[in-house]
């Protein structure tokens, strides 16, 4: 039995696939697959003579979707849905083996096959195992086999230490995938990816908690300020710095030749703690602080971020060697609770999920009215829509070498730097500054 497939379900599936190229040639225009989803198939069209042409995938030995059958040059849809359609009844009999390739090299990659013993696995990896999440686990465990483990560790670290930084490489994975951008065999910085408009090495940094504790979020509000605005930018500034004076200079290596290279920033340092990060960040980079004082906009420089005896100098893109970063790129959004609205929308997990979302996004597009504005949405009900990369800002470095096109990343917010200290945004349609996603299981029906 054939069934219709959403665009979303076939990305999650097998959107890691697909060419850049072959996407400035051809419009995807229907998606299908067997019940078992053991084949998948799409309808295409030619964007110059506007032939039609289809296109069935079946996973190889690595459990990755490949190519099995394909034609093109059809006059209608309908004579290349219907040739499709015949080319699946052939090939669903066939047996797995049939459509293995022979290319692979080693098993299937399974982030959740154990690697380390239970009372060393991280609490948030666990929580994968609860039905809540179960729409983040079934949206990782489709994505996993296209993922390659470049320093063997990924897995294990996953589990157990480093979940909260691995999480991350495979937000920023599945988000450059998203944006049409195709993962290239380089193994540093963390992402080299290629699409129409270009390529870009991305570099992925959290901050985590430190190792002694740390400073702890205060509950007065006065040093709740404090806080945030002296001992997050200093976290800020010390995993920004690690990657700019890393041993090795990640824009020195061969394939980094004419490339913007992009350091991508999340912080794990205390929970909810991203929360904050987009003006923090923004500030540091940037070194200037806008707010607003009796009524009017006020723009001043910043020095430096103190934190009692921690201190570092502020405006990133000015440090020595900075003009190598086209930009930094972060994400408050970027969490787990992204992969399970992003799951549930790709029909994944547990049919009692529900999830309400609510959150506070940015207003300056509103007619008369430009300031933020609070959000809610039902991410189980019909009509959601979100995308990887929604959430994103991109800072860009005003100094930069090698300027990053926003063209690479389009659906993000582009923060540019003007000379006077005003600060130049391209935004989209909707961008939240951050939200908080509530999770239920329904009753049994």
């Amino acid at each position: 039995m054939l069934v219709d497939l959403s665009r979303r379900r076939f990305d999650a599936l097998a959107g890691y696939t697909r060419v850049p190229r072959i996407l400035a040639l051809i419009d995807e225009r229907a998606w299908y697959a067997t019940s078992d989803e053991r084949l998948l198939g799409v309808v295409t069209q030619d964007r110059q003579d506007h032939d039609f042409g289809w296109a069935v995938l079946a996973r190889d030995e690595r459990l990755r979707y490949r190519g099995m059958d394909q034609n093109a040059c059809l006059a209608s849809f309908e004579a290349a849905r219907e040739q499709m359609f015949a080319s699946m009844a052939r090939l669903i009999a066939q047996p797995d083996t049939a459509f293995h390739k022979g290319d692979g090299k080693g098993g299937p990659v399974d982030f959740f096959a154990p690697r380390a013993k239970l009372d060393r696995l991280n609490p948030l990896f666990k929580v994968l195992e609860e039905d809540r999440y179960s729409a983040a686990r079934e949206l990782m465990s489709a994505m996993m086999r296209y993922f390659e483990d470049a320093d063997g560790n990924f897995i294990e670290q996953f589990q157990t230490t480093g979940f909260d930084a691995r999480l991350w490489e495979l937000y920023l994975y599945a988000m450059t995938t998203e944006a049409g951008l195709a993962r290239l065999p380089v193994q540093v910085p963390d992402l080299v990816v290629e699409g129409l408009a270009g390529r870009v090495g991305i570099e992925a940094v959290t901050i985590n908690p430190s190792a002694t504790g740390g400073a702890s979020w205060p509950a007065d509000p006065i040093e709740a300020r404090a806080y945030t605005e002296g001992y997050v930018p200093v976290r800020i500034a010390r995993a920004l710095k690690s990657k700019l004076w890393h041993k090795n200079r990640y824009w020195t290596f061969p394939e980094m030749a004419g490339t913007s290279f992009v350091i991508a920033l999340q912080d794990f340092h205390a929970p909810a703690s991203m929360r904050f990060l987009t003006p923090m960040v923004t500030e540091y980079v940037f070194g200037v602080r806008h707010s607003i004082v009796d009524g009017r906009r006020k723009i001043e420089r910043i020095s430096e971020h103190r934190f009692g005896g921690l201190v570092e100098p502020s405006n990133f893109f000015g440090l020595a060697e900075a003009e190598n970063v086209s930009a930094v790129f972060i994400n408050p959004t970027g969490t787990l609770n992204k992969f399970n609205r992003m799951g549930v929308q790709a029909g994944f997990g547990s049919p009692r999920i529900r999830i309400a979302r609510t959150g506070l996004r940015r207003g300056e597009l509103d007619e008369g009215d430009p300031g933020p504005k609070p959000f809610d949405q039902l991410v189980h009900a019909p009509g959601y829509s979100e995308r990887w990369i929604e959430g994103a800002v991109v800072l860009h470095n005003p100094n930069a070498l090698i300027p990053l096109d926003p063209a690479l990343l389009p659906y993000a917010n582009h923060e540019f730097l003007e000379a006077d200290g005003r600060i130049m945004s391209m935004l989209p349609a909707f961008h939240p500054y951050t939200s908080v996603s509530f999770t239920t299981l329904a009753e049994e029906a």
